[in-house]
């Protein structure tokens, strides 16, 4: 294991394990525009991040994975439109599995 290899503390092991699982919901992030934009044959880089109902950008700070939907309870900060849940559950799911892949491949 990772942790044994370069003895990390518990501190330090959950800190490991918690930037594993923000990368897998930056990951779960993208995922999000790719379903979304692709059938719909937007590009997946550009605009950035917008409501697809009032097109404001939205904030770097709202952008992060589950916190920010969970910041914004759900709804856009310009317009208040409805967000999906299903946003945040993809963000989350893919975060347990980068988890998950973790600990099971033996990295951590």
């Amino acid at each position: 294991m990772l942790a044994d290899s370069i003895n990390l503390n518990d501190a330090q092991w959950w800190l490991v394990i918690v930037f594993i699982a923000f990368l897998g919901g930056c990951v779960g992030s993208f995922l999000n525009v790719v379903m979304y934009r692709l059938p719909r044959k937007e590009s997946v880089v550009w605009p950035g991040s917008h409501c697809p109902k009032c097109q404001h950008a939205i904030r770097p700070w709202h952008n992060l994975p589950v916190l920010g939907w969970l910041m914004l309870r759900g709804k856009c900060y310009d317009c208040k439109a409805p967000i999906s849940p299903k946003y945040p559950f993809v963000e989350a799911v893919t975060a347990a599995v980068f988890v998950l892949a973790a600990l099971a491949s033996g990295i951590l």
